[in-house]
């Protein structure tokens, strides 16, 4: 077993090894010279990959489809250079919208750009193979994603690029200027938004809460470190085994995550369409996300469409949505459960929570943001 461990240990570090040395080679400098765009013609954007259903991806894209509808020759060059084939099917699948090319990294650094986007710690070094004004949208702090180590020391040296950075939502921009200490070059950020159209609201009696005997729980999972998915795996564990105790029906949805993924609590939905999560949301009676970094999407699709969200004080929710339009826990189930009954009791305390929930999401949407994120640009211009 020793052995067998020993082995698989040693094809991970091959295997990290390898990414790392890759994107080295194919940096000359970490200096740059980020001249200003004399037009917004011709724009590329660095993605990855491209999966339907994944948020980050997703969010880059809207601001993609956002610049073509206002002018602009869109470019999506793929980091995956083996997968460009699936890239396009996926990109119409994921932006309907999207009537841009969809290109290899290799292809598209011998053309000429006005803006080159970054969206990721990676493809912020093989931006500077680009032409054109180096914009890197910043969409979470990624040196937090890893333990300290090359990975997060490279991402993190990232932000000192000299970029103009445009993060979604201020979050980010507070952590890179806490953490990094020779930060240069222009930053902004553009509103945290949702889509109102996809997760309007249908109204619930929240005072019927009192009564319920079933209690239906939506929970956002990921097998990243940032969502803490055993954590809460845990805490829903002992709090459908306390509630049950006292004769209460509990159940408990997972998704967001591989659908043949098993949990000790619940059913795994597996990743699900915009319609299928407007459903999931419109059949349960809380939702649960863990923000420990920057705020998902998933809490203001719940809070749009009326679902009760259960949030966590250490994370970043409070920051962007206050804290009193959600129950907030910690890491201790009991705090989990006193919180929970509370509501059950109290009902009216749910209603107040959606006002205020309402209040901060009056104003936000996608065309808002993108829109702020053409300003920025234009405002750069010479």
């Amino acid at each position: 077993m020793n052995l067998l461990n020993n082995y698989i240990r040693y094809r991970t570090i091959l295997a990290e090894k390898k990414e790392i040395f890759d994107l080295l080679d194919k940096v000359d400098s970490y200096e740059n010279d980020n001249f200003p765009p004399h037009c917004l013609k011709n724009v590329v954007m660095l993605l990855p990959w491209i999966y339907p259903s994944f948020g980050g991806i997703t969010s880059a894209m809207r601001i993609l489809v956002f610049l073509q509808q206002n002018n602009c020759k869109v470019t999506i060059a793929v980091m995956d250079e083996n997968g460009v084939k699936e890239a396009k099917a996926n990109a119409i699948k994921c932006m309907p919208e999207f009537h841009g090319e969809v290109k290899p990294v290799s292809e598209c650094i011998k053309n000429k750009y006005d803006v080159c986007i970054a969206t990721t710690w990676q493809s912020a070094y093989l931006a500077q193979k680009f032409s054109g004004y180096k914009v890197y949208f910043v969409q979470d702090y990624e040196p937090e994603f890893f333990e300290t180590n090359d990975f997060s020391l490279l991402a993190k040296e990232t932000y000192s690029f000299g970029y103009h950075i445009i993060s979604l939502g201020k979050w980010n921009l507070d952590k890179i200027k806490c953490n990094v200490e020779d930060v240069n070059g222009k930053f902004d950020y553009i509103d945290f938004p949702y889509s109102p159209s996809e997760y309007h609201y249908i109204p619930r009696n929240y005072l019927s809460y009192k009564d319920k005997k079933t209690i239906k729980i939506a929970c956002y999972i990921r097998y990243n470190g940032r969502r803490i998915p055993y954590i809460r795996e845990y805490m829903l564990s002992k709090l459908k085994n306390i509630l049950e105790d006292k004769g209460f029906r509990i159940e408990i949805y997972f998704f967001g995550t591989n659908k043949h993924f098993k949990f000790n609590c619940g059913t795994n939905l597996g990743k699900l369409t915009r319609k299928g999560l407007f459903n999931l949301y419109n059949n349960c009676d809380f939702g649960m996300v863990a923000s420990m970094t920057n705020i998902s999407l998933v809490p203001y699709e719940m809070l749009a469409s009326g679902l009760p969200v259960i949030e966590f004080k250490q994370g970043s929710y409070s920051y962007f949505l206050g804290d009193d339009t959600a129950l907030l826990v910690d890491f201790n189930y009991k705090t989990l459960y006193d919180g929970l009954c509370d509501l059950l009791d109290n009902p009216e305390k749910l209603e107040k929570m959606h006002i205020r929930a309402l209040e901060k999401l009056e104003n936000l949407s996608w065309d808002k943001s993108c829109n702020q994120f053409l300003n920025i640009l234009k405002d750069v211009m010479v």
